[in-house]
């Protein structure tokens, strides 16, 4: 099997937001899989689609259960203009991450293309943004990225940031990302990846993530995006 048809993380565990009303919910039975990162009714265990939880290895009282979610740690490296960039340059925005490499031969147009539709579609909202982190940035220059970008036709970098780091620490980010990424000289373009990207917060939470090969799940990912834009500025 390969990488990018794993679940990003095999064990998940979600807080309810506390909203007051909710949607009737899906009955988990008969739902796709894509939901699984939604909270659920404590009274009927459906998936509440007008709810995020916080999907991924939360930290919990083991004698409690009780979940303590924490945001995706802070990062400042530099992106396709060769300024620095991170993290905290996102906060108070609603942004997607991916992972990606731009000699990649495989799966990488397809996520780019889900990724391209986000950008159009949350085009006229300033509080969104979109990230993407190479896995290959002894080759991945500024210079590069910005021809790849190009290519793309990707002219906002104000609201698309493509992100060059330390490979090593880039690798343990994603994994805070829900996402996987290994050099793996038997892959095609000599790296292994799993196609996710990642919906997170204004105050830097992971809240949601989909399959960037799958055109359903994005399309989902995209009303959960409409779900973090809607409420609260100051709500995780």
């Amino acid at each position: 099997m390969k990488i990018y048809q794993l679940i990003p993380v095999l064990s998940l565990l979600v807080v309810a937001l506390g909203c007051h009303s909710h949607d009737a919910g899906i009955d988990p039975e008969h739902a796709p899989p894509y939901l699984q990162h939604h909270p659920t009714d404590p009274e009927t265990g459906y998936y509440l689609t007008d709810s995020l939880g916080y999907p991924g290895n939360q930290p919990f009282d083991p004698e409690t259960g009780v979940v303590t979610p924490e945001p995706v740690r802070e990062w400042e490296y530099i992106d396709q203009t060769g300024q620095p960039f991170g993290s905290e340059d996102l906060q108070g925005k609603v942004y997607v991450v991916d992972f990606f490499f731009t000699s990649c031969p495989t799966i990488c147009p397809k996520m780019m293309s889900q990724m391209l539709r986000l950008q159009e579609r949350f085009a006229d909202n300033p509080d969104f943004a979109l990230v993407s982190f190479t896995i290959d940035p002894k080759r991945d220059t500024p210079e590069r990225m910005t021809e790849y970008a190009g290519k793309l036709g990707i002219t906002d970098f104000n609201r698309w940031h493509f992100i060059q780091g330390d490979k090593f620490e880039i690798y343990d980010l994603d994994e805070e990302y829900l996402s996987v990424a290994l050099e793996n000289p038997d892959a095609p373009g000599g790296f292994d990846h799993s196609g996710y990207i990642v919906l997170v917060d204004r105050n830097g939470y992971v809240r949601s993530y989909a399959s960037g090969l799958v055109e359903e799940e994005v399309n989902h990912l995209m009303e959960d995006v409409d779900l973090l834009l809607d409420g609260p500025k100051n709500a995780g």
